[in-house]
C-alpha cells in the first residue's frame, strides 16, 4: 500500500464513467473521465490540461449521482476531488422536496419559491426528454 492509499478516508474503485463538472450559478459544464470513486471523493481525468474551478458539481449520470466537490490535487490532466456533501441523497439527482411516493416529480407545499418552482420545471424537462437536467436553461418573462 502506498502512502497516498494510507491517507485516504475510504476505499477507491477504479471506474471509467462520464462526469460534467458544473460550475458558474450552473451555466457553465465541462466534460471529464471519473477513473477512481469513493464515497468521499474521485479521480477526474480530462482530455488535455484544463483549469477547474476550485469548488463545483460532479454529476455521474450513470451513478445518478450528484455532488458538491473541492479540487484537493491536481497535475494539469488528473485532479482529485474530495465531496463536500455528506452523499446522503446523492444517488438521486432531483431534490427530495420534489418527489413523490411513486417517484415522479410534484409540487409540494414546500416548493413555494419561485427558484424552487423552476427547478422542479427544469427536472419534468430533463425527464421527459431523456436528458441532463444541467442541460436545461428556463427564462422568464413577466408581462404586466
Amino acid at each position: 500500500m502506498n502512502p497516498v492509499e494510507q491517507r485516504r478516508a475510504s476505499q477507491r474503485s477504479r471506474t471509467l464513467l462520464e462526469g460534467h463538472i458544473i460550475y458558474n450559478n450552473r451555466l457553465s459544464r465541462m466534460e471529464c473521465t471519473v477513473r477512481d470513486l469513493s464515497e468521499t471523493g474521485a479521480r477526474l481525468v480530462f482530455a488535455q490540461p484544463v483549469k477547474v474551478p476550485a469548488e463545483f458539481e460532479l454529476q455521474i449520470p450513470k451513478k445518478k449521482l450528484a455532488r458538491r466537490a473541492q479540487v484537493m490535487w491536481y497535475d494539469g490532466q488528473n485532479h482529485g476531488i474530495m465531496f463536500l456533501d455528506d452523499g446522503e441523497g446523492a444517488a438521486n439527482s432531483v431534490p427530495p422536496h420534489m418527489q413523490s411516493d411513486a417517484g415522479t416529480l410534484s409540487l409540494g407545499r414546500e416548493a413555494s419559491s419561485v427558484p424552487e418552482i423552476l427547478d422542479e420545471a427544469r427536472h419534468r424537462i430533463a425527464r421527459l426528454l431523456g436528458v441532463s437536467v444541467d442541460v436545461i436553461q428556463l427564462k422568464v418573462e413577466i408581462d404586466r
